[in-house]
């Protein structure tokens, strides 16, 4: 039995249950904040209406995880680890989406890894939040919330906007250089890889400097340089993933990664990338990975 869990039944979650289905494999979702851990001599996952024994399980797709207190979100991420420490294959695993749910830990890996990525500062010190503000070019830069996808609590800060939503911080302040494309269009990439090969890629161009589907970007057909497949593979490798969606603007020194994801939506990208279904080609290669685990 192949475990999915996601937060919700949507058009993902019916994609990746089809790609199980057409190889003949058995599969369940389950909603991981309501999963429990027990620890006897018949080690198992405890759900509300179910449990199932890690011997049972196959392989565990990661489609969603909910946000939540520190204690519950570690606790999630623990769940993933008590099936690897059984040696099931988690995919992606809990390592690999701590890094890059953290956009902090993500800008530390990508620089060490020298893969471009904007300017970066971080602090806690209200101070200091001003004091960085000011090297940047034009006094311009975007505070990002560490934890947050789709653009929720992005904020550009300049003369007319000093401080960001402090709250919705909770503290952290996370700076990264304004891109401005060379046209002055609000364009981006998202290049999709899978075992170390970039399998799809889009556009996305829309009318405002957040610029993602969400917020009404348009996804295009585009093929990718090779400097920037080689960029998309590369941070993917860095941050130890099986398969990901990296994001790539182009700036005034070149193309740099500006998001890593360890969760990746494709639907939009499949609206455009032609015949390849890629729920496919990811359950493709989570079934072989999870096949060498267990032989």
């Amino acid at each position: 039995m192949y475990l999915i869990f996601t937060e919700d039944d949507g058009w993902h979650t019916n994609q990746l249950i089809e790609a199980f289905e057409k190889n003949n494999k058995n599969v369940k979702t389950e909603k991981i904040n309501q999963a429990s851990i027990v620890i006897d001599g018949n080690p198992r996952l405890s759900f509300k209406t179910n449990e199932m024994l890690l011997s049972d399980i196959e392989g565990v797709f990661v489609r969603g995880i909910p946000g939540g207190t520190l204690e519950e979100v570690c606790f999630h991420l623990d769940i993933l680890h008590f099936l690897e420490l059984h040696n099931i294959k988690v995919y992606n695993n809990a390592v690999c989406i701590e890094k890059s749910v953290d956009k902090i830990r993500t800008s530390c890996i990508l620089n060490v890894n020298n893969i471009p990525t904007p300017k970066t500062y971080v602090t806690s010190n209200i101070k200091d939040l001003k004091k960085f503000r000011g090297s940047f070019s034009g006094y311009k830069c975007v505070c990002k919330p560490i934890f947050g996808s789709q653009g929720k609590g992005l904020e550009i800060l300049d003369d007319e906007n000093k401080h960001p939503d402090y709250d919705y911080l909770n503290n952290v302040y996370y700076l990264q250089e304004f891109l401005k494309h060379p046209e002055d269009k609000f364009i981006d990439w998202r290049l999709f890889v899978i075992n170390n090969e970039v399998v799809a890629s889009m556009a996305r161009e829309g009318t405002s400097w957040i610029n993602n589907v969400s917020n009404g970007a348009s996804c295009k057909p585009f093929i990718p340089t090779s400097e920037m497949k080689d960029l998309a593979i590369n941070s993917t490798l860095s941050l130890g993933m099986d398969y990901a969606g990296v994001d790539i603007m182009l700036g005034e020194d070149g193309y740099t990664v500006t998001e890593v994801n360890s969760i990746p939506a494709w639907k939009g990208l499949q609206s455009v990338c032609g015949q390849n279904n890629i729920a496919d080609l990811i359950i493709s290669d989570f079934l072989e990975l999870s096949n060498k685990g267990s032989s």
